[in-house]
């Protein structure tokens, strides 16, 4: 298998050893510039050629790929901007962000990499590694740019997410604090709210104190049932209860307050108080 870069034929070798396959690698000129073969006994251990081979496309080449195609097609050159997205890139093809993912079409990339590794193994001619990508993974790199867009697409919220984040924590620490502590009950994403001597306080009472300037001026950011009542009251303390601390809303709640908020189990709301749930503020 022949390499424009010395790194590749390395990198596939160390794949390869892994499997116990039989490997040289050697620096030859073809057409004036060099290149680098890698020589496999493929008599020996077809089976780990084949997951060597594997691995070294799924593990390694995607990511070039993908930041090639970012820098390139997409024109981020900043190192930063690289590193965020490819990020999310990564964790997409090692199958950490379903939620992304799920956005693509179906196709089962591991057997249409397998169907054209096994018939390479089949040749008997060198070959050259980038005419195999261009011309039997073709379909493979293009899903590839797939990847990059939703990740650059991610990307995006999570810069907006930050911001609009960072810009509640400035208009927080704009305010006098006008609470010590509200206690914020969760349960089967129903949302109470508790001053701090444990009174519930219904919604009617909630809208009552919110800050309007933070629907007029972040509508579509600002839920006016559970972050704008929290923001105009500026508690001291948050204590949450909960089962479920990873809920998409608590998060938010942590990253805007940050070190004013406490989650606990629902098991720590004190028992003498009794939630009303049917009358609970839906989340």
């Amino acid at each position: 298998m022949i390499f424009k870069q010395y790194g590749d034929a390395r990198n596939l070798q160390k794949f390869l050893e892994k499997e116990s396959c039989g490997t040289l690698v050697h620096e030859t000129l073809f057409q004036n510039q060099k290149h680098y073969i890698v020589s496999i006994k493929k008599q020996e251990n077809k089976q780990g050629i084949l997951d060597g081979l594997y691995r070294f496309i799924m593990n390694i080449k995607r990511l070039e790929w993908a930041a090639y195609i970012l820098s390139e097609y997409y024109l981020y050159k900043d190192a930063h901007e690289q590193e965020q997205i490819l990020t999310i890139v990564g964790e997409m093809l090692s199958g950490e962000r379903d939620e992304l993912t799920s956005l693509l079409n179906e196709w089962n990339e591991g057997e249409f990499l397998h169907g054209n590794l096994e018939s390479l193994l089949e040749s008997e001619e060198p070959v050259h590694f980038d005419s195999f990508v261009k011309f039997r993974l073709k379909a493979l790199y293009e899903r590839t740019v797939l990847y990059v867009e939703k990740a650059i697409d991610e990307y995006k919220l999570e810069q907006d997410y930050q911001m609009f984040v960072q810009m509640l924590r400035d208009y927080l620490a704009s305010k006098s604090d006008q609470q010590e502590t509200i206690h914020l009950y969760f349960s089967n994403c129903d949302l109470l709210f508790f001053n701090a001597e444990l009174k519930e306080m219904k919604r009617t009472e909630l809208l009552s104190v919110v800050d309007k300037r933070l629907l007029t001026n972040h509508p579509v950011y600002v839920d006016s049932y559970t972050i704008a009542p929290l923001l105009s009251m500026a508690p001291k303390l948050i204590n949450v209860y909960c089962t479920e601390p990873e809920l998409k809303l608590i998060r938010t709640i942590q990253n805007i307050f940050e070190e004013r908020v406490r989650i606990l189990p629902l098991s720590s709301f004190p028992e003498t108080v009794q939630p009303d749930i049917p009358d609970a503020v839906n989340e």
